[in-house]
């Protein structure tokens, strides 16, 4: 930042410094033409009224106040030339102490040169104007502004006044000005960009600092560490806002891992040891024949719930890798849900619970998956039984709005707290953390059931008052495959 501000602090004042120069350079030059004429006047003025050309020789003393004077206001060198180029007098001449006449009219100063013809026409073709230019004689070591004017006295004498000063001179006031104003710009501009550049600086890198610290705990497993993005840009806090919801994401999917890795140890634990003590017990003959069968129905059911979590755990990772494939087929609703109810009949009894709603479902067929789909419907009854209390309710309806087919499931009991809500269809989330009510749950179905649902274009949503009811409501297209087209 502090180099940009350099570069276009320098490069703006190259561009007003050329544009300054030419108007330098034109003021410097319309003074050179007035001086010259002013002087040209007074020379002219001085010659008429005393002895001519003798001023320049025996009578000079107004010569020299007047040249003396034009060159101390003008700050240039000023002479007079005669017709031929040669130097007639000059200001530094004049201020000598020199006092013998001087019969050659040539400026002992200048003894050695002569203006060339070229000057000299531009002079008279500009008359009674001033001829103006920048260039170079050979007793200089730089370019000059000049300035010719011509003079005609009345004796038909012809001379000249020029005006010179070297470009450097003329311009080194404004120059210093300008390089010192230049250089107080810079340093101010300099020292405002460093000082930007630290608060910019630190208000960016200190909070991704703090994001990458709290990045290396996420990777320990560690996901407390929040970002505050108060103090900074807004681009950057949202990024800080998006790092914070990943860090809470992370947060819960590693809580509900711990949970279900916990989970599944104890479900895994318990039925692999009743498994193996019952089956060592049937072969070595320490359970009795006659209990046999008993002992062996027990084993069954602890091997289609082993079964069940490896089914659910592969139902997973196809969904995640995209691989779940639909078989779609035309599906009726109200059978596969009545089947699957019915199939609930001995649960709902040892509980003595009420269904209700069974004659009222409406005839709706969809096209969809009838594997995955009563899968869905499954996981939907058996949550409703199993976190219905003894003697409770359980309400079904289907219904056809429209295009779409909507599935309704109601249980009474102690309902799902509002702050979970949102939770519920995560992976490995158990609303019952204790496991005294969900026994049996791996936390995976409602996420299993969103899917599939999800698969089939439909939605699912859940409603809940706690110490009342809890309502799952799913909502499949007739035909998922219109929404493709």
């Amino acid at each position: 930042m502090t180099i940009t501000i350099i570069i276009c602090v320098m490069v703006a004042s190259a561009s007003l410094m050329l544009f300054l120069f030419d108007f330098w350079k034109n003021d410097r030059l319309t003074r050179l033409s007035d001086d010259a004429l002013s002087l040209s006047r007074s020379v002219l003025t001085i010659y008429e009224e005393h002895s001519g050309a003798e001023i320049f020789t025996k009578n000079r003393e107004l010569l020299n106040a007047a040249l003396t004077a034009s060159s101390d206001r003008s700050g240039a060198e000023m002479m007079l030339v005669s017709e031929n180029g040669q130097v007639v007098y000059c200001a530094e001449y004049a201020n000598t102490d020199a006092d013998a006449e001087n019969t050659t009219f040539v400026c002992p100063v200048h003894a050695g040169f002569r203006f060339g013809d070229e000057l000299l026409s531009e002079a008279r073709a500009a008359y009674p104007n001033a001829y103006t230019d920048q260039t170079r004689f050979s007793f200089r070591d730089e370019d000059v502004f000049v300035s010719a004017a011509e003079l005609k006295t009345d004796d038909g004498g012809v001379y000249y006044v020029l005006a010179m000063q070297e470009v450097s001179t003329a311009y080194l006031p404004y120059t210093n000005e300008f390089v010192h104003m230049f250089i107080r710009v810079g340093l101010l501009g300099v020292f405002m960009a460093f000082i930007g550049s630290l608060i910019t600086s630190y208000r960016m890198v200190s909070p991704l600092k703090k994001m990458t610290a709290a990045a290396q705990q996420y990777a320990q497993g560690d996901f407390s560490e929040r970002i505050n993005a108060r103090d900074t840009y807004s681009e950057l806090a949202e990024f800080a806002d998006s790092f914070n919801s990943m860090a809470e994401s992370l947060e819960r999917i590693e809580e509900s891992r711990s949970m279900f890795v916990a989970n599944t140890s104890h479900e895994l634990k318990t039925p692999m040891t009743i498994i193996s003590g019952f089956i060592d017990g049937i072969l070595d003959g320490t359970i009795p024949p006659e209990e046999e069968e008993r002992y062996l129905r027990i084993v069954s059911e602890e091997t289609k719930r082993l079964s069940s979590l490896v089914v659910a755990m592969l139902n997973i990772s196809k969904i995640e890798a995209g691989k779940l494939e639909l078989s779609l087929a035309q599906v009726n609703l109200m059978k596969l849900a009545c089947k699957i109810v019915v199939g609930f009949e001995q649960a709902v009894e040892e509980k003595h619970l009420g269904v209700q709603g069974l004659d009222s479902l409406e005839n709706v067929t969809v096209l969809a998956d009838e594997t995955l789909l009563s899968q869905v419907l499954f996981n939907l009854v058996d949550n409703a039984i199993k976190f219905t209390p003894e003697n409770g309710v359980i309400s079904v309806r289907l219904q056809q709005e429209g295009q779409t087919a909507v599935f309704r499931i109601r249980n009474t009991g102690k309902g799902i707290p509002e702050e979970e809500l949102n939770l519920i269809f995560d992976r490995f989330y158990k609303v019952d953390k204790s496991r005294g009510t969900d026994t049996r749950s791996f936390g995976l179905g409602l996420y299993i059931v969103k899917s599939i649902t999800e698969l089939h274009r439909g939605t699912i949503e859940v409603q809940s008052k706690e110490n009342e009811f809890t309502e799952f409501t799913v909502r499949l297209p007739l035909d998922p495959t219109e929404r493709d087209n």
